[in-house]
C-alpha cells in the first residue's frame, strides 16, 4: 500500500495498483511470517534453539505435509499451489495444538497427567492457541474459497436452467417489488443438486428513487461451510437478464476463524497475570490521625 506513495514522492510518477500487485507483494510477505507462527511461542527468550524447536515441531510439519499430498493428489498437477495453501492452514492449526501439548507435557508424562495439566494451564496460553488455530482456520478458507471455487456469467430467460459446481440452478422469473424508498426487481431461483430442492435464491436489483441511485443486491445462501452468491445484471430486450453465480467452498471459514483468533484474544486478556491494577492508596491507622 506505501509502495504507489513511495514511487510518487521519489520519481513523480503515479500509479493505480490492483489485486494482481497485491497478490505478487502481500503473498510473499504473508508466506515465511505465517510459517514462523507455530515457532515463536516455542523459542525461549534469549535462549532459544531453533534445532530443538524444529524437532518439537516434526509431528505438526509431518500433519502439514500429508495434507499438502492429499490434496495435491485429490486435484492433480493443478492443484499444487492450491495444496500448498492448505498444508499451511494445517501447518498453523497443527502447530497451534503441538505447542499446547507440549506444554502440558506430551509426550512425556502420561495421558491424565497431560489432561490434568491441560486444565490448569493459564488462560493466556490458550488464548496463543486459539488465536494461532483460528487464523489457520482462515486461510483455510481463504484457501478453499479462492482456489477452488466456482463462477459463471450468463444471460437466462424465466424457465432455464444452468449447472455449476454440482448444483442446478433455475431461473423462475422476476417479480417487481416497492420498498420504502426504493424500487426492485427479485429474481427467483431454485437450487437442486441430485434431484432434491436444496433451497431459493433471490437476488435484487434496487433503485433509489430520490437520487436515482441503483444497487445490486446478492441472493445468499448458505451450505454447511460453503456458500452460494448470485447476482442480476442487466435485462436484454429478448427477456433474458445477465446473471452471475458464485459457488465458494468453505468460505465461512474465513469468518470462523476471525471469531476463534477473536475468543484467544478475549481469553488472553482474561489471564489474571495479565491485569494491571491501579494502587491504592494506603489509609493511615486511625491512632496516628488522632
Amino acid at each position: 500500500t506505501l509502495y504507489p506513495m513511495v514511487l510518487e514522492a521519489t520519481t513523480g510518477g503515479k500509479i493505480s495498483v490492483g489485486a494482481p500487485f497485491y497478490e505478487i507483494t502481500f503473498v510473499p510477505l504473508m508466506i515465511p511470517a505465517l510459517l514462523a507462527v507455530p515457532v515463536g511461542p516455542l523459542l525461549a527468550w534469549k535462549r532459544g534453539d531453533l534445532l530443538a524447536v524444529a524437532e518439537r515441531l516434526s509431528a505438526a510439519a509431518a500433519v502439514a505435509l500429508a495434507a499438502i499430498a492429499l490434496a495435491a493428489w485429490l486435484r492433480g498437477a493443478d492443484g499444487i499451489l492450491p495444496a500448498l495453501a492448505i498444508g499451511l492452514a494445517v501447518w498453523l492449526m497443527a502447530g497451534a495444538a503441538s505447542e499446547i501439548l507440549l506444554r502440558a507435557g506430551l509426550p512425556r508424562q502420561p495421558i491424565r497427567i497431560v489432561l490434568r495439566r491441560l486444565v490448569g494451564l493459564p488462560r493466556s496460553a490458550w488464548g496463543t492457541t486459539l488465536a494461532h488455530a483460528g487464523l489457520g482456520v482462515s486461510i483455510l478458507g481463504i484457501a478453499c474459497a479462492s482456489f477452488y471455487g466456482s463462477e459463471r456469467i450468463l444471460a437466462m430467460k424465466p424457465g432455464e436452467t444452468t449447472d455449476l459446481a454440482g448444483y442446478h440452478f433455475t431461473f423462475e422469473g422476476i417479480t417487481p417489488r416497492q420498498g420504502g424508498t426504493y424500487r426492485e426487481e427479485v429474481g427467483r431461483f431454485t437450487v437442486t443438486a441430485d434431484g432434491r430442492p436444496i433451497t431459493v435464491i433471490q437476488p435484487a436489483k434496487r433503485l433509489y428513487t430520490t437520487r436515482q441511485m441503483p444497487t445490486s443486491e446478492a441472493g445468499i445462501a448458505t451450505r454447511g461451510f460453503s456458500q452460494l452468491y448470485l447476482s442480476l445484471g442487466d435485462r436484454h430486450p429478448d427477456g433474458s437478464v445477465v446473471v452471475r453465480i458464485h459457488v465458494k467452498p468453505l468460505v465461512t471459514l474465513i469468518w470462523i476463524g476471525g471469531v476463534v483468533m477473536a475468543a484467544g484474544a478475549a481469553l488472553s486478556l482474561a489471564d489474571r497475570r495479565l491485569r494491571i491494577g491501579a494502587p491504592m492508596r494506603a489509609r493511615r491507622p486511625r491512632e496516628a490521625r488522632a
